[in-house]
């Protein structure tokens, strides 16, 4: 066996292993996060008859990526890679488990049989509904890594819920003992580029290029402490969801409280989850459908049409950036991932235009039409009180 070299992120995932549903690396470039845990899955297949699937988008993404870093992984342990490796059945056969290299880009895919280990590979680039499907068929643990390019499913689904005991690591080039130093210096001579830097210097969530709000931040608050609520409402049935937002404005700051966020939802079916949030308060609606409007007055509900007209959706964006601070309480994970991931569009050279995304905005624009009243109002501050 030639010498293990192991990182302090190989350590952290051998600490949190034994009480871990979940281990989670979050990580920048070179950081060991893809290498330290491909060493732990191979000792695991040497120790124990364990069946264990590496995920990735593309076969040429596993391809390039895991299976060309495997050679090194099992020269470390004394194992000739090409002499355990079925090229047609893209499986590496250990002394006791088997490690199987898969892409799955499609859900049919994901509905296959099921693992007692899945490594996710790169999992920014997975589907949630895929990731989903493959995660309910693992029987023992499950290993994810990426780049935190952006906020995406696993800070949604699993960090922010842990409703299973999640190990959570992130890592930096600076954890990696064994790095280069030609790449080190070059992975620091992008310092100034400020998202590079973030995501792949330092290993934090970084912002999407093009992104519209810079000003979001999730935040715990007592959502029944204000005055005044606004709240709104964007049609949706079969491939669109029913989006229903509240929020309420604090001097310069903008409180978002509640969300409704479901498709196939009647009339019948979303009016009585409305009144159970807003009590007396208006609503106000997306205008292209009035008989639903009507039928949510004809219910007690206080609905209200946007008046939407030219050039609206432009200064609703620019309304609700003006606010020093848009805070999303935790418990609207609907509103978090459409506001952070709401971006401008970019031409065939990749330029960015004026014109903003015209996806997953439901509630983006409930979230507009509520706010249509005071929208062009010299000073946010002024705007406190108004009532409809």
């Amino acid at each position: 066996m030639n010498y293990l070299k192991l990182s302090p992120v190989f350590e952290k995932i051998a600490k949190e292993y034994k009480n871990s549903r979940y281990i989670i690396n979050q990580g920048g470039t070179s950081s060991t996060k893809t290498f330290s845990t491909l060493q732990f899955l191979t000792i695991l297949a040497i120790k124990y008859p364990y069946s264990i699937d590496i995920v990735g988008l593309t076969q040429g993404h596993v391809k390039a990526g895991v299976i060309a870093d495997m050679p090194r992984v099992t020269e470390q342990f004394g194992i000739d890679f090409y002499k355990y490796y079925s090229k047609s059945e893209k499986s590496l056969y250990l002394k006791k488990g088997t490690i199987n290299f898969i892409s799955v880009d499609t859900i049919g895919k994901a509905h296959g049989g099921r693992r007692d280990i899945l490594f996710l590979n790169e999992a920014n680039h997975l589907n949630y509904m895929i990731a989903e499907q493959l995660i309910i068929r693992t029987r023992e643990k499950v290993f994810i890594d990426f780049n935190p390019t952006k906020r995406f499913w696993v800070h949604d689904k699993i960090l922010d819920k842990k409703e299973e005991k999640t190990a959570f690591i992130k890592s930096t080039y600076k954890d990696n003992p064994f790095l280069e130093k030609e790449i080190i210096k070059a992975i620091e001579s992008r310092m100034g580029d400020n998202n590079f830097w973030k995501v792949y210097g330092l290993g934090e969530t970084g912002t999407l290029e093009g992104q519209i709000f810079s000003n979001l931040e999730i935040k715990d608050f007592d959502k029944n402490s204000f005055e005044y609520y606004y709240n709104g409402i964007d049609w949706g049935f079969s491939n669109d969801p029913f989006a229903f937002i509240r929020s309420a404005i604090e001097k310069d700051k903008l409180y978002i409280t509640d969300e409704i966020y479901q498709a196939g939802l009647l009339n019948k079916d979303s009016i009585p989850l409305v009144k159970n949030i807003i009590n007396f308060e208006a609503v106000i609606c997306d205008s292209s459908e009035p008989k639903s409007i009507t039928e949510y007055r004809n219910c007690g509900i206080n609905a209200f049409a946007a008046k939407k007209g030219k050039g609206s959706v432009e200064s609703g964006i620019k309304f609700l950036q003006s606010f020093s601070k848009i805070y999303i309480h935790p418990d609207c994970k609907n509103a978090q991932k459409e506001l952070y991931n709401y971006c401008f569009k970019k031409n065939f050279n990749g330029e960015i235009l004026p014109v903003p995304e015209d996806e997953n905005n439901h509630l983006i624009d409930a979230l507009r039409y509520s706010l249509e009243n005071v929208i062009g109002e010299n000073k946010i501050s002024a705007i406190r009180g108004i009532r409809i």
